[in-house]
């Protein structure tokens, strides 16, 4: 279990809340201040933020996966509606969580790139901050919607003065990658877990049951730590410890952690319900917070209860608990019964065509760096060369598309994401004695499922084809774009790039 390890990342520090809001999310989004712990566990990144709006970031990966095979969305939510509210804290003052509300859209599946979560303040006052949110993945599809209603509070005691310089910090490296950089297995088709679940519950089989689903590979259990304590028809109990891993804001456990001990007991419970050839399906969630929670590694523990409202609408009712038995959260919501055969997906087309900022890299000599270190040592080093990337391409909000030998091969919005993403790879890689050269286009291209095509695609290939060692190359239309946005370039002449029309300048970023 993660939170059996040592914690990664800060708690801010006392003078923290003597910031503005936005000052306080910007320190934190621009490497001022450590990341905090439930930013190392998910890697949950600020993407953009002004006064009264944020947009928040957090990797598709295994890492997240809970055991009906979607993606814990809860966590990015409750962090972009946080994030929100704080921009427009004064100095002094802070927010408590009085009631959060989340309406699932679609299934979350794993793909490879990131969730985005977009927040903003509705209304703000002297007493209260009310603030919305939407839930996209990769592709853009709305996932869920929720909104944030919170108490505005004095710091008590006052906080002392921040220091008068905040240089930009190095975060420590580690000999593992950040938990949600991990590899988690990914857990068995869900229809094989609960046609296991019916036939148990219909022997009457109750203690067998809770033992089944928790020998289900569960990467987000893992992660939290999550332990189910008790399963019968209709209701569920499961723990979690409260982890210091599961700060984010300061020091309490996160409400976006307690959300994930929630929605572990409510889907449990109402696996319990499930009938071949149909599924539950949530509709809706209200929580209300009633204290906050010490990450003194306690216990937490859920009690879900399901109850028939009317012919295949359930209300599920939950509770947690603290270690003192005092009641820190209570939620309600709703679940329907349907025919599986309803859940049929809308028909896509195969293709669609968007302008995209496409990064190619690879390892620079790689061929002499295999031949020197032997196979084993050479594959443990381009494990670790991936893992590397992967981490700064995510804290950039790039997409991966494909990974072929010692190369990416990503999707970003914007040329200036793709080129500080490229430099920070570069960094990051240079830290293990490689070396990478990079290409950069921007252009129109087909996307066939998650992937692009087209020419743009091989001109951005061709443009890595022709950078040098260490070097970043773009071509003239990322330089075009990049116009106001600080960056510099070294004209690099019209070079002819195999298989492409024509000649093409380019440019090497100057740093």
């Amino acid at each position: 279990m993660i939170p059996d390890e040592p914690v990664r990342g800060h708690i801010p520090p006392p003078w923290y809340g003597a910031l503005s809001g936005i000052e306080r999310v910007r320190a934190s989004s621009t490497g001022r201040l450590p990341l905090p712990p439930l930013a190392r566990l998910l890697g949950l990144r600020t993407t953009h933020v002004v006064p009264g709006g944020i947009t928040v970031a957090m990797p598709a990966t295994e890492a997240s996966l809970a055991p009906n095979g979607q993606l814990q969305i809860g966590p990015v939510m409750v962090a972009a509606l946080e994030g929100a509210c704080s921009t427009v804290m004064p100095s002094g003052m802070d927010f408590e969580p009085l009631k959060v509300t989340s309406d699932p859209l679609r299934p979350a599946w794993l793909r490879p790139g990131n969730l985005l979560a977009r927040a903003r303040v509705v209304s703000s006052g002297k007493l209260f901050v009310l603030a919305e949110v939407q839930v996209e993945d990769s592709d853009g599809r709305h996932l869920a919607q929720g909104s944030l209603q919170a108490t505005v509070r004095r710091l008590e005691p006052a906080p002392p003065p921040p220091p008068r310089m905040m240089p930009r910090i190095e975060e420590p490296t580690y000999e593992t990658p950040d938990p949600y950089l991990r590899r988690f297995a990914v857990p068995p088709p869900l229809v094989e877990v609960l046609e296991h679940l019916v036939e148990v519950l219909e022997h009457k089989d109750a203690a067998s049951a809770p033992l089944h689903l928790a020998d289900v590979e569960n990467p987000i259990g893992k992660l939290f730590g999550l332990r189910m304590e008790e399963l019968t028809e209709a209701r569920a109990s499961w723990s979690m410890p409260a982890s210091e891993w599961f700060c984010m804001r300061g020091s309490s456990v996160s409400p976006a952690a307690i959300g994930v001990l929630t929605g572990a007991s409510r889907w449990s419970a109402a696996m319990t319900l499930h009938q071949r050839g149909r599924d539950v399906v949530p509709l809706d969630d209200v929580v209300r917070y009633f204290r906050s929670v010490r990450p003194d590694g306690r216990r937490l523990r859920s009690e879900t209860a399901l109850t028939e409202q009317a012919p295949n609408l359930f209300l599920a009712e939950t509770t947690i608990r603290d270690a003192d038995g005092q009641v820190v959260t209570v939620s309600s919501g709703c679940l329907v019964h349907l025919d599986a055969a309803q859940r049929t997906r809308p028909h896509r087309t195969e293709s669609r065509r968007l302008v995209a900022t496409l990064l190619f890299t690879d390892i620079v000599d790689s061929t002499q760096h295999a031949e020197r270190l032997g196979d084993a040592r050479w594959r443990a080093l381009l494990e670790e060369h991936k893992l590397t990337v992967r981490r700064e391409l995510s804290r950039h909000n790039g997409t991966e598309v494909d990974t072929a030998g010692d190369g990416f091969f990503v999707r970003f919005d914007s040329p200036a994401q793709a080129i500080e993403a490229a430099r920070a790879a570069g960094r990051a890689t240079a830290r293990l004695g490689i070396e990478i050269r990079a290409g950069i286009h921007t252009g129109e291209c087909e996307i066939e499922g998650n992937r692009p095509v087209g020419m743009a695609v091989h001109i951005a290939a061709r443009v890595q084809a022709a950078a040098q060692p260490g070097e970043i190359l773009v071509s003239s239309t990322v330089k075009d774009l990049a116009v106001g946005s600080g960056l510099r370039f070294a004209d690099r002449g019209q070079q002819n790039l195999k298989g492409v029309p024509d000649p093409w300048r380019l440019y090497a970023v100057v740093d």
